[in-house]
């Protein structure tokens, strides 16, 4: 049940004294925060949001220091972002913040042919895809390798296939293009981290707004993810014309990882179901993966092999050879950061260097281990169309 609008709407006053609100109304509850929708007397809207207890004050924190760190680079990012207003605490010593909003309609990727669109997503995406990583690094947000990446997904495959409930056809392609050495060679980026239909906002067919952001330093590929899912294919090739014109650096097997996780996402949206225990989710969750087994019968589904990387056949492992069964998917991470850095450095000698910037710390190719897993998050069905 939460806090009543109204003493959410008495807290958000206390954040921004001087503010006069006119209207609100409770918004449901994510990830363990109350939030508050509200407009002042001059048309102007806002959002509250305050944990619902002590363990989810972390969550908002996070949120808090995400905005600081988009609003120190607003300049950079071709999109209007959120900014923080005001902060309160209530009874219990719990904080809140008082943030703006951003004016803008969900896309309908259904809908959304080449032009506006795929131009203003493109160069949203490279736009933040460019920011310096020290922009994550100081403001503590996570930093993950690619060797760490690819663990996580392997890790992920492994949990898809011990449902039983996936045709091994699709398991082995997943498996198959994990194991593809060219696919997971690429330089990991400042990314959104969240890309949804929730996540974006239009103004026609243009994008003028971000929100929801997990910001971090990971695989580009997981931000186009949503788009080579659920986009008509004629908007997803414009995208990527636009997006590598913004951001020449771009590996080219980028495509090929966002449809490889967006193939598995659909898996993850079923292991999730099975945990709850919902039938009419797990029916849903089931007639998508069926739908994703007619496309590969069909030859219809993204090609996942790699594209050649400057014209050199890859030549060194990423990682070792998955030789256990399909449902017990291992990797030796350890073995892998030494590869990839070994088949990196020779890619970059021999093509000239990929990027400017080429050092094993800002390629993230470092023998410290770090913590790949992250907080469990609920999977959003929305994302999955």
């Amino acid at each position: 049940m939460g806090r009543p609008a109204l003493i959410l709407a008495a807290l958000a006053a206390d954040a921004a004294p001087g503010k006069n609100f006119r209207a609100y109304k409770k918004l449901e509850t994510r990830n363990g925060i109350e939030q508050l929708e509200l407009r002042d007397d001059l048309g102007f809207g806002f959002i509250f949001k305050m944990p619902s207890k002590s363990q989810f004050e972390a969550n908002l924190a996070l949120e808090r220091a995400v905005v600081r760190a988009l609003n120190g680079n607003s300049s950079q990012l071709p999109f209007e972002v959120r900014e923080e207003i005001g902060i309160t605490k209530d009874d219990q010593g719990l904080t809140g913040a008082l943030f703006t909003t951003i004016s803008g309609n969900e896309p309908d990727l259904a809908k959304l042919a080449p032009g506006g669109f795929s131009k203003t997503l493109a160069d949203a995406l490279a736009a933040i895809h460019q920011l310096d990583p020290n922009v994550v690094r100081s403001a503590g947000l996570p930093e993950y390798t690619a060797p760490e990446i690819l663990h996580s997904k392997v890790a992920e495959l492994d949990k898809i296939a011990s449902t039983g409930k996936v045709p091994a056809s699709l398991l082995t392609r997943w498996e198959q293009a994990l194991e593809d050495v060219s696919l997971f060679r690429f330089h990991p980026t400042v990314i959104h981290g969240g890309i949804s239909k929730d996540a974006v906002l239009l103004d026609g067919q243009r994008v003028v707004g971000m929100t929801d952001f997990d910001l971090k330093v990971s695989d580009p590929a997981e931000d186009l993810a949503w788009i080579v899912g659920g986009g008509l294919a004629s908007t997803v090739e414009d995208t990527l014309l636009h997006y590598r014109a913004a951001r020449p650096a771009a590996d080219e097997n980028l495509m090929q990882r966002a449809a490889l996780y967006s193939e598995l996402e659909l898996g993850s949206w079923l292991v999730y179901c099975l945990e709850q225990g919902d039938e009419a989710l797990i029916k849903q969750a089931e007639e998508l993966i069926e739908e994703l087994r007619e496309q590969q019968d069909s030859g219809t589904l993204k090609d996942l092999r790699a594209s050649s990387f400057a014209g050199i056949a890859a030549g060194t492992a990423l990682i070792a050879e998955i030789t256990t069964p399909i449902q017990q998917v291992s990797i030796d991470v350890e073995a892998v950061e030494v590869e990839v850095e070994a088949s990196i450095t020779e890619v970059e000698f021999l093509a000239g260097g990929v990027e400017e910037e080429s050092s094993l710390e800002e390629l993230g190719l470092t023998t410290e281990a770090i913590e790949v897993a992250e907080e469990s998050k609920e999977p959003n069905p929305d994302e999955l169309f």
